[in-house]
Parts: C-alpha cells; sequence; structure tokens
C-alpha cells in the first residue's frame, strides 16, 4: 500500500515538472525569467546628479513592489554609486513594473546632505529585454528619486 502512493507521488510531481508555467512576469509577449534594475545614486538632497554631487558609496538600494514592505531584491552601490538589483525567477511573480520603485532608506551614513529621515524612492522604467537561450532578462533603469516619508 505504501509502495503505491509513493509511486502516484511522483508520478504526480513528475507530471508537474514537465507542465510550463502558467504564471509569471510576461513582458512585450515573452515570458521572463529575470529582472535587473539599474541605477545611480548621487550625494545631494534627493540622490539625483545635480550639479558636481559625489556618488554616493555603500548605501543600500531596495525593490519593492505595490507598496509593500517586502523587498524583492537588494544591492549596495559600488563607489561610483551605481547598483545593480537582480530579481530571482520564482520573485518575477510578485513584480508589477506598474507599481514597482527603487527605494534607499534615510539615514544614509555617508551622505550628510539627504534628510534625516523618511527615503528617496524612485520609479522604475524597461530599457530592454534581452533574449538568451536559457531564459529572458528585463532591463530596467530608475527613474529620478523624490524624498518620501515611510
Amino acid at each position: 500500500m505504501k509502495t503505491s502512493h509513493t509511486a502516484f507521488l511522483i508520478s504526480i510531481l513528475l507530471l508537474a515538472s514537465f507542465s510550463p508555467l502558467t504564471h509569471g512576469l510576461i513582458l512585450n509577449g515573452l515570458r521572463i525569467g529575470a529582472v535587473r534594475v539599474n541605477g545611480l545614486l548621487f550625494c545631494s538632497f534627493d540622490g539625483n546628479l545635480i550639479g558636481n554631487s559625489p556618488p554616493l558609496s555603500g548605501a543600500i538600494v531596495q525593490l519593492s513592489c505595490a507598496g509593500s514592505q517586502t523587498n524583492l531584491g537588494q544591492a549596495l552601490t559600488n563607489p561610483a554609486g551605481a547598483f545593480v538589483v537582480l530579481v530571482r525567477l520564482l520573485d518575477t511573480l510578485l513584480f508589477d513594473p506598474s507599481s514597482c520603485f527603487v527605494r534607499v532608506n534615510l539615514p544614509v551614513a555617508a551622505c550628510s546632505v539627504f534628510p534625516p529621515d523618511g527615503a528617496l524612492t524612485a520609479s522604475i522604467n524597461l530599457v530592454n529585454i534581452v533574449q538568451t537561450a536559457i531564459l529572458n532578462i528585463a532591463n530596467f533603469t530608475t527613474g529620478p528619486f523624490v524624498s518620501s516619508v515611510l
């Protein structure tokens, strides 16, 4: 009896593994397997390049969707202020570009120009979709950062 239950369970798992995904992120008719969000952060009042604002290094940047406090991904800015947030295949189920944003919680110790509390947020914009033999990667970039209250 136990053998028949085990065989049944294995057959169900095999069928499920060969079934195509019915959910997931689809952009421009392509199923997306990974998402990349690129951006730059500067030490200015709003985090954008103003005059000769220096780049902000070592800040934690988080990607959130639908006003959620749950992060789909995060990255650390490099010495040039650049960051790349990568979203895994399973997390693309929660990814909706129209409701996602990049957030930097304040204060950031490396920049005394920022407001003392709140956050800097930026919308994201689709740049392109790279098709590979393994998966499709949607590349996004950030819009301008704005100050917001958490």
